[in-house]
């Protein structure tokens, strides 16, 4: 949450300049594969210099919502097994942490400069918890059930 609030703290272009620097490696590592040479290499604050890379931007950004609460899902989820919550009472909880934290967070933004607030940005932060949340499940019931069955056969 701490990552996630820090990340939401930084001001419109700080945040736009870090993901154009990916949107630049991206590009220079494109023209390095290609054998293309590129002296001038652009700055990041010259960025982005194509409707293309504005495109690529973007979905940098949205990408980086859904990864920030991918892990926050994960993690909860592990919190809430580790304490014996499991079930629907987990699944409830689960889902009602992201979701008010990424509702609060969207709120949070709409007091830094040049950040605002949007409902597609809490549908992504959700939809990346919700995919965090299937996937720790999932690899918990594939160990969880591989090791009870070898248990039971040594048992045996």
């Amino acid at each position: 949450m701490g990552l996630i609030f820090y990340n939401s703290y930084k001001p419109g272009f700080s945040s736009n300049s870090r993901s154009y620097e990916v949107v630049q490696s991206i590009r220079n590592n494109k023209n390095a594969l290609e054998g293309k040479t590129n002296s001038t290499k652009a700055k990041p604050s010259v960025l982005p210099v194509s409707q293309r890379d504005e495109n690529i931007n973007n979905f940098i950004r949205k990408n980086a919502h859904a990864v920030e609460y991918f892990i926050l899902a994960v993690l909860v989820s592990n919190s809430l097994f580790l304490l014996g919550v499991k079930g629907r009472k987990a699944l409830s909880c689960i889902m009602f942490i992201c979701l008010f934290y990424a509702v609060t967070d969207e709120y949070h933004q709409l007091f830094i400069a040049g950040r605002g607030s949007s409902v597609s940005d809490v549908l992504i932060d959700f939809g990346g918890a919700l995919i965090g949340m299937g996937f720790f499940y999932l690899a918990y019931y594939k160990i969880y059930v591989r090791r009870s069955i070898k248990t039971k056969k040594l048992r045996a």
